[in-house]
């Protein structure tokens, strides 16, 4: 009897001591480079849902290594941090292109991968171990496409980078296009690091659009906004939600300058009654202590899919990635997460409305 007693208190204590230690997180963030403030943005967003959700009854420990905005150091990033046995999770807070080039390693780690981008090609085809969480770039040209036919814009320019994601926004607004009575009459690129777009301006103009679509994000979301300032364009300008960021706000002097500029946003964005999930948007908002931009409601829904997989799971690499592809409309503040075996998108066009800004704040456009 002593020894069945010895048993089960041996059993409680490994139990007890387990339930002690922190939960160990992987995270590749863009800590430099042009995508250092939406990594900051996320980080502040996940950081918001630690204070207001986290993970009850267990510590989460961070390791955060720079990408430098650049797919080999994130390539040399994820590996060393995939190579901790103690690692259970991995997220990255780093552009389209960086996060295609860890979807090559990704099978080779076998630990889960919660990460950023756009792209289509994150999230299908599926790789077992990676999955995304923001729609797809068709999702969002979609829905500038169905807002230009609206407004009865015939004429598109549009300025996309040259990586993975902004080649898959004007691969398909071109798929699109047709579909909605459209012409791209300018289709101009650049890199991501660069930091003249005089020449691309200057062939937008001359082109004569109705509407621009601008896919810049970062950096090079602050240098095309004052470039177009300076050039005196007059047509309604959209850009990719990634660019309306605080950093984006500071570097153009107030919120307020940008007042009318549009671009495809998830719901949360919105906040309130218009939010995908009103609760859980005042639940961020409250921790932040300020409102959220983009990437804040990004980072608080990447918390979110992370409780919901360690609740559904035994906290193992395995558990994890089991759970996660189990997810099926899990409330978040942009709207529902849902993954299947062939498509780890998470969320998708239902979280999608064409926003405008006001005072630094997005209001659906009319």
């Amino acid at each position: 009897m002593k020894k069945w007693l010895w048993m089960i208190a041996a059993a409680l204590f490994a139990h007890a001591a387990a339930a002690q230690q922190p939960v160990k997180i992987g995270v590749v963030a863009s800590l430099s480079g042009g995508f250092a403030a939406a990594a900051k943005d996320t980080m502040d967003g996940f950081q918001a849902w630690e204070k207001a959700h986290g993970l009850p009854g267990r510590k989460i420990a961070l390791e955060v290594l720079d990408d430098e905005t650049n797919p080999v150091s994130a390539s040399n990033a994820f590996r060393r941090i995939a190579s901790d046995p103690d690692v259970q999770l991995i997220y990255l807070f780093i552009p389209s292109n960086s996060v295609m080039a860890v979807k090559s390693l990704a099978s080779e780690f076998k630990v889960p991968i919660i990460a950023g981008g756009a792209a289509d090609a994150i999230g299908i085809p599926a790789d077992p171990w990676l999955f995304k969480v923001a729609p797809a770039v068709r999702d969002f040209m979609t829905v500038f496409s169905q807002y230009a036919q609206k407004k009865g814009y015939k004429r598109i320019a549009s300025l996309n980078s040259t990586d993975a994601f902004g080649q898959a926004e004007i691969t398909n607004l071109k798929e699109l296009a047709p579909k909605y009575g459209l012409q791209i009459v300018a289709a101009e690129t650049f890199g991501v690091e660069d930091t003249s777009f005089n020449a691309q301006l200057t062939r937008i103009r001359s082109a004569k659009p109705d509407i621009i679509y601008n896919g810049a994000s970062g950096r090079a979301a602050i240098l095309t906004w004052r470039a177009l300032q300076q050039m005196g364009f007059k047509q309604p300008l959209v850009v990719t939600q990634a660019a309306v960021s605080k950093a984006f706000f500071d570097a153009i002097g107030s919120p307020s300058a940008a007042d009318g500029l549009m671009t495809p946003m998830q719901s949360g964005v919105f906040g309130g009654a218009a939010a995908a999930d009103a609760k859980l948007y005042a639940e961020m908002a409250k921790a932040m202590g300020r409102t959220p931009v983009y990437f804040n409601t990004f980072g608080f829904d990447v918390g979110l899919i992370t409780e919901a997989a360690f609740k559904g799971s035994n906290g193992t690499r395995q558990g994890l990635r089991d759970a996660l592809e189990a997810m099926r409309d899990l409330p978040a503040v942009n709207g529902p997460v849902t993954y299947t075996t062939k498509d780890h998108t998470g969320q998708n066009f239902r979280s999608i409305v064409m926003g405008k800004l006001h005072g630094g704040k997005p209001v659906p456009a009319d």
